[in-house]
């Protein structure tokens, strides 16, 4: 893992053993912006940017969607208006947000390119913070 986070991204992001809480709970998906990758805007100032193929749990069932993919997209629509109950990052470069209605986002980290990236924070009423997930595997706190 790659490590450049300064005391004020800390306060926001919480390392544990294995992952990287993000400090998204209770807050709520405002905006979805679909271009090369699917973005969730939260609160209207964090993005869970996703530029790879993930999985998406709604309603019992799995969706993958792939932001290459246009006909995959669909069911990312569900995440509009979803609040954040869970997020972490995991120090392997996988990713997982649950909202609320048992919604389940899943992204695994990628071989070649950064398969998501979470940053945000509104200076200076709040701390600035990037994770991200490197090509092959692990983290990067910026």
């Amino acid at each position: 893992m790659t490590r450049m986070a300064s005391a004020a991204t800390e306060a926001q992001l919480r390392e544990e053993t294995e992952r990287w809480l993000l400090p998204l709970v209770g807050r709520e998906v405002d905006q979805l912006c679909i271009d090369f990758a699917v973005t969730l805007v939260v609160d209207g100032t964090d993005t869970v940017r996703l530029a790879t193929a993930f999985t998406l749990e709604l309603d019992g069932q799995a969706h993958t969607v792939d932001p290459e993919q246009t006909a995959t997209i669909l069911p990312a629509l569900g995440l509009l208006r979803a609040v954040v109950v869970a997020a972490y990052a995991g120090k392997d470069g996988r990713l997982e947000l649950r909202f609320d209605g048992d919604r389940v986002l899943r992204c695994e980290p990628d071989e070649d390119y950064e398969a998501w990236e979470v940053g945000g924070g509104l200076p200076p009423v709040s701390s600035s913070y990037h994770i991200l997930a490197q090509a092959g595997g692990g983290v990067a706190v910026i």
